[in-house]
């Protein structure tokens, strides 16, 4: 379950979901973003490999953002990245909602029926709305059958990526976005 769906169980009128999706949340423990960032820091001085960072991203960031014709176009494009530099990657990678364009925002739809959907807003009507996330999956929903509609206020790109990409790892990707084009 994705923190966003924990978050909104947190907030549930049922106390044993509420208090189920507290522990969970209270043991995935939630970092400080500025403190990861910091200590990655050293990273941008790292020599990165750019044929393994394509390789990382191909497994990490393709199902997302889509880079010399591997990926997703979900998350915004990263063909600019190299001209704003090896440090707003590293910070946007590690603190994905420090700065949040309003189109990438992910929501929790819950259905009258129980179920729970997630994913930015790609299209909407006065009759349905539909969700769109990672590998181009997308759910439409009627209105008619939504019970409720959240933004969790935070980007549809996950946190934590530092849990499984290391440093050099972080190079490497980096390496690789700097000479994609």
């Amino acid at each position: 379950i994705g923190t966003p769906r924990l978050k909104l169980a947190a907030q549930s009128k049922d106390k044993l979901i509420r208090s189920r999706a507290e522990a969970f949340l209270e043991g995935m423990g939630t970092r400080d973003r500025a403190e990861v960032v910091q200590r990655y820091r050293d990273t941008l001085k790292l020599t990165g490999d750019v044929e393994s960072g394509r390789k990382l991203f191909a497994k990490h960031c393709s199902t997302c953002h889509k880079v010399d014709g591997v990926g997703y176009e979900i998350g915004p494009s990263l063909a600019s990245m190299k001209t704003r530099g090896a440090e707003t990657i590293l910070v946007n990678v590690l603190d994905p909602n420090r700065e949040v364009n309003p189109e990438y925002l992910n929501y929790v739809v819950l259905t009258e029926d129980g179920r729970a959907m997630t994913g930015m807003i790609s299209s909407e009507s006065a009759t349905s709305i539909t969700l769109r996330r990672a590998e181009a999956a997308s759910d439409t929903v009627l209105r008619v059958d939504i019970d409720q509609l959240k933004s969790t206020g935070l980007s549809i790109m996950p946190e934590g990526l530092e849990e499984s990409i290391n440093p050099q790892a972080m190079a490497d990707i980096i390496a690789y976005l700097m000479q994609a084009g």
